[in-house]
């Protein structure tokens, strides 16, 4: 989970704790409506563990690429899974996302993010997180050479007061649970990693699950030049509201 401007918790001999800034709700949401604020760790949702798809295989797998559905997975990629809810989709010049609710469990550990005034947790143990998958996939007619940063797409709540992403449960015991994978590439691959036409790769995520929600998902694309660094001149971003089963 990729959250800027927040503070980790770097030792628990700390003196003191340095906690998120609130600040006004700023991300604009790309359907109507509206919902209730409440935090991640506050949500009403059942603690039990549950999931849309019985688990796949191991997330660190060296296998050969494998496609599920509709999906070719790119050579480096690890295999690809379709399973969960569909929540739709979102589209760049190049590139496309296809989102996925896979399953629902609970926090395996305090996230190490907290509230600056209250000082609470912002994802506690044992509060109840969803497993979202992000399945991407190359529309145009080209070759897209990536980084290790790949597309990297990310959720955020339409009433989150913090600066940054949402808070995640760090565990893989969980990713691995589900089959899924919180890096979408294969041990010891080396970059560029070419996306070639019609070729896709999957990369999972967590964060604090209210049922009902809307989420708002972003991904930005930024290819890899010749010289291996990041070409920001051909970046591409996508984005699109969806509401959790």
């Amino acid at each position: 989970m990729r959250i800027n401007n927040t503070v980790k918790i770097t030792s628990l001999a700390a003196a003191g704790l340095l906690a998120l800034t609130a600040c006004g709700a700023t991300a604009t949401s790309t359907t109507s409506g509206g919902s209730e604020p409440s935090s991640s760790s506050s949500s009403a949702a059942s603690a039990a563990p549950s999931s849309s798809a019985s688990a796949s295989a191991s997330a660190g797998s060296d296998g050969a690429a494998a496609s599920s559905g509709s999906y070719k997975a790119a050579a480096w990629a690890l295999p690809i899974t379709d399973k969960g809810d569909k929540l739709g989709s979102m589209k760049g010049d190049s590139f496309s996302v296809d989102i996925y609710q896979v399953a629902t469990d609970v926090a395996s550990r305090d996230s190490m993010f907290l509230d600056k005034e209250t000082k609470e947790n912002l994802l506690k143990k044992g509060a109840p997180i969803v497993y979202v998958n992000y399945v991407v996939t190359n529309t145009s007619s080209a070759d897209i050479p990536l980084s290790h940063s790949l597309v990297t797409p990310s959720a955020k709540y339409a009433d989150w007061k913090y600066l940054g992403g949402m808070p995640s449960d760090s565990s893989s015991d969980g990713f691995k649970k589900y089959g899924l994978s919180s890096s979408g590439m294969k041990l010891k691959e080396k970059d560029p990693f070419v996306l070639k036409p019609g070729e896709s790769f999957n990369i999972a995520e967590n964060f604090g699950y209210t049922p009902g929600k809307e989420a708002e998902i972003s991904a930005t694309m930024t290819p890899a030049a010749a010289d291996g660094k990041l070409d920001h001149d051909k970046k591409e971003q996508a984005k699109t509201t969806v509401t959790l089963k």
